[in-house]
C-alpha cells in the first residue's frame, strides 16, 4: 500500500499476516503432530485474511495491473522455475498458466482486479458477496477446476476479497447487526477455539489439502459442507482480528506490513532450499527454529532497504509516455 495516510491497523495486521506466511511453509519442514496442528491452524486463516486485505485496497487499474501484478507475475515465474531447475534439480517446465508454488497469490490477484467492475457493478453488495459465494461452493463440484490459473483458489477466496473490497467502499454497512463489542469477540472467540480443538482433536483424519482452496471435493476427499464451514471460520478470524488489531502502529509489526512484498517473493527461495537440507531435529526443536528462521526472514527481506534493492524485480518502471489503451482506467465504485 502506497499512501501518503497509512492505515496503522492494516499494517500491523499484514505484519502478523506475512510472518505466518513465511512460518507456516517453514513447518512444512518440521515433524511431528504439534507443528501439523500449527502448520493446519495458521492455513485455515491466514491466507483469507490477507486476501480480505487485498481486496480492501484494490482498484481496477490498468496501469497499476501491468506494472505490480503481471510484471512480477511474469518475473518471479521465470526465476523460480530457473531455479526449480537448475537449483532443485526439479523437471518444471517454463510456463506461465499454472503459477510456480506461491506466486498463485499473484495470479489470483490479477483475476480478482479483473473481477472488480464486475463486482461494482452488482446491483447490491449482497448480491455480489452471494455470487462469490456461490462461485466459491459450485467450483468444488468441477474435478478440472484446480492448479491451472490459479482458478480454484481464485473462485474459493473471491468472497474474502469481495468483502474486503465491498467493506472498504462502506457497501456492507447494514448487512450485520449491530452487536455489543465484547460479546462478538467473546462469540468469535469461541468459535474459534472450538475450531482449533477440533483440529487438534481430529488430526488423524485432517487433511491439509483441505485448506488449500486449491482442489475440487473430490480431489481433496471432502465436500461442500465442510468448505462451508472452513469458509465461515475463516470469516471468524476475519473478523476478530479487525476488531482486536490495535489502530495504532505495533512496533517493528507495522514496519514490517509496509513491505510485505518483497518477503512473500522471495522468502520461498530460501524455504525451498531448506528442502535440501532438511536437518533432523526434535519436533519442538524444528518448531521453535522454524519460529527463529522466520523472523530472522522477515526482518532481513522485509524492510525499505530491501524493498528499495528489490523494486525492478517487482515492480515495472513507469512509461515515460502513456502508450494508448494503458491509461490508467479507475472505475469508479457507485455510491452505496
Amino acid at each position: 500500500m502506497e499512501t501518503s495516510r497509512r492505515d496503522a491497523r492494516f499494517d500491523n495486521l499484514k505484519g502478523i499476516l506475512i510472518f505466518l506466511v513465511v512460518f507456516g511453509h517453514l513447518l512444512e519442514l518440521v515433524g511431528g503432530p504439534a507443528a501439523a496442528w500449527l502448520y493446519r491452524l495458521i492455513y485455515s486463516f491466514h491466507m483469507p485474511v490477507f486476501v480480505f486485505c487485498s481486496g480492501w485496497f484494490a482498484r481496477f487499474d490498468a496501469a497499476r495491473f501491468f506494472r505490480r501484478l503481471l510484471y512480477p507475475y511474469l518475473v518471479y515465474q521465470t526465476l523460480y522455475l530457473l531455479f526449480d531447475r537448475l537449483v532443485l534439480h526439479g523437471d518444471a517446465p517454463l510456463q506461465y498458466t499454472t503459477p510456480y508454488w506461491l506466486l498463485w497469490y499473484l495470479f489470483s490477484m490479477m483475476l480478482w482486479t479483473l473481477l472488480l467492475p464486475l463486482i461494482d457493478g452488482a446491483k447490491s453488495p449482497k448480491a455480489a458477496l452471494l455470487s462469490c459465494l456461490a462461485a466459491a461452493l459450485a467450483s468444488g463440484f468441477d474435478p478440472s477446476i484446480g492448479y491451472s490459473m490459479s482458478l480454484s483458489r481464485t473462485l474459493v477466496l473471491l468472497p474474502f476479497f469481495a468483502a474486503g473490497h465491498l467493506a472498504a467502499g462502506g457497501g456492507l454497512r447494514g448487512l450485520l447487526p449491530q452487536l455489543p463489542r465484547r460479546g462478538v469477540i467473546a462469540a468469535l472467540s469461541g468459535w474459534i477455539a472450538l475450531a482449533g480443538t477440533l483440529l487438534w482433536l481430529r488430526r488423524g483424519v485432517v487433511r491439509s489439502v483441505w485448506f488449500y482452496a486449491s482442489r475440487s471435493y473430490e480431489g481433496a476427499h471432502y465436500d461442500p459442507e465442510l468448505r462451508v464451514l472452513l469458509l465461515a471460520t475463516s470469516a471468524a478470524w476475519i473478523a476478530l482480528l479487525l476488531l482486536i488489531v490495535p489502530k495504532q502502529p505495533l512496533p517493528l509489526v507495522a514496519a514490517l506490513g509496509q513491505y510485505t512484498l518483497p518477503v512473500f517473493l522471495v522468502h520461498g527461495f530460501f524455504v525451498r532450499s531448506l528442502r535440501l537440507l532438511r536437518p533432523s531435529l526434535p519436533p519442538l526443536a524444528g518448531i521453535r527454529l522454524a519460529i527463529l528462521v522466520a523472523l530472522l526472514l522477515c526482518a532481513v527481506l522485509g524492510n525499505r532497504f530491501t524493498a528499495a534493492l528489490l523494486r525492478p524485480t517487482f515492480c515495472a518502471p513507469q512509461l515515460s509516455r502513456p502508450v494508448p489503451g494503458l491509461q490508467k482506467n479507475v472505475a469508479k465504485r457507485p455510491a452505496r
